[in-house]
């Protein structure tokens, strides 16, 4: 057990050591600073319609107010959200440069720990960073609702969103992770991951095979972030919020199994 803590840390110290990983954290905060601060200006735009019954005005319709706010926490999340990919490939890409996986299984022999704690390591980095994430979701919520209701960011439906908001940061991180150490190029888990958000923006499985749509990665977020009961008019969901947060596990173990397979088996180059 000592010797596996050793070897996270080791991984860990690696990952924050990357430039490239810095720069991409950096623009991913960016990212996020930047809907966070649309969220903010749309809500306290808005609230300025409230009236007595908490409805506003979005749409040309009236809303409820809270329901609405809740959307929106989860809408500052998942946008900038779906980039995280870019963490999880340039993490994972950095092994295969330059013959540094060679290097890192001379340091840890067994390929079955070395993948552990680099899938270890990589989740702990992507809870940080989501866990920031959060943060700015609840201060930026907390700046437009304080003159109307500042214990909303308290309330129930906000920590749903929060918890799923951690879920869907650190799985697609570790989705990608996973998909860049069986392709052994960044390049191939962005593309394939892009394959996945193109899928879902454009809705062209879910028009026809809504069962098929559910069970893809960016669609199961989808379906775990956004779905409210404002009725506002939106693309269809393929699958409830429950499902889309085991969807998203079950991919993480699937990556997790089949990248450990890979790396067993292919030249450590």
């Amino acid at each position: 057990m000592t010797d596996m803590f050793a070897i996270i840390r080791s991984e860990l110290t690696k990952i924050v050591t990357l430039p490239s990983v810095w720069i991409v954290t950096v623009i991913l905060l960016a990212l996020s600073l930047l809907f966070q601060y649309q969220g903010m200006a749309v809500t306290k735009e808005v609230l300025e319609t409230l009236d007595a019954n908490g409805m506003h005005w979005w749409y040309g319709r009236p809303v409820d107010a809270e329901l609405d706010q809740f959307a929106t926490m989860g809408a500052v999340i998942f946008n900038p959200g779906i980039f995280f990919p870019l963490l999880g490939a340039v993490i994972a890409g950095a092994e295969f440069r330059t013959g540094q996986l060679g290097l890192s299984v001379l340091a840890v022999p067994s390929r079955t720990r070395l993948v552990i704690g680099k899938t270890i390591a990589t989740a702990l980095y992507a809870l940080i960073t989501g866990f920031t994430f959060i943060i700015m979701t609840i201060f930026s919520t907390y700046l437009a609702v304080k003159d109307w209701q500042p214990d909303l960011i308290w309330r129930s439906e906000a920590l749903t969103q929060m918890v799923g908001g951690v879920l869907f940061i650190v799985a697609i991180t570790l989705i990608t992770f996973g998909i860049t150490l069986i392709t052994r190029r960044t390049l191939f888990g962005i593309v394939v991951m892009g394959g996945f958000i193109g899928v879902t923006l454009t809705q062209v499985i879910a028009s026809f095979i809504p069962d098929l749509d559910a069970l893809t990665p960016i669609s199961a977020a989808r379906n775990l972030l956004l779905q409210n009961d404002t009725g506002i008019q939106a693309a269809p969901f393929s699958s409830s919020p429950e499902i889309g947060a085991l969807v998203l596990i079950g991919w993480v173990l699937l990556a997790f199994i089949v990248s450990m397979i890979t790396v067993q088996r292919r030249d450590a180059r």
